[in-house]
């Protein structure tokens, strides 16, 4: 499994934002629930990659002190 770094939270983040934009342009309602739902997706991937990566950084750090 590659490693996820704070780039990659970001990059899922952005990509969560951009699916609501699209989503809000949408001409049909099933167009607006796939993006909408594209992105909470994307959204709930980043926040579980970010809570990963604080893991990480809390193991690390009590393994250094």
């Amino acid at each position: 499994m590659a490693e996820t770094t704070i780039e990659t939270v970001e990059r899922l983040e952005e990509l969560a934002a951009w699916h609501r934009v699209i989503a809000e342009r949408a001409g049909s309602a099933w167009v607006w629930e796939a993006r909408w739902r594209a992105a909470e997706d994307l959204a709930r991937r980043a926040a579980d990659a970010r809570a990963r990566l604080q893991a990480n950084e809390m193991d690390s750090s009590k393994s250094r002190g």
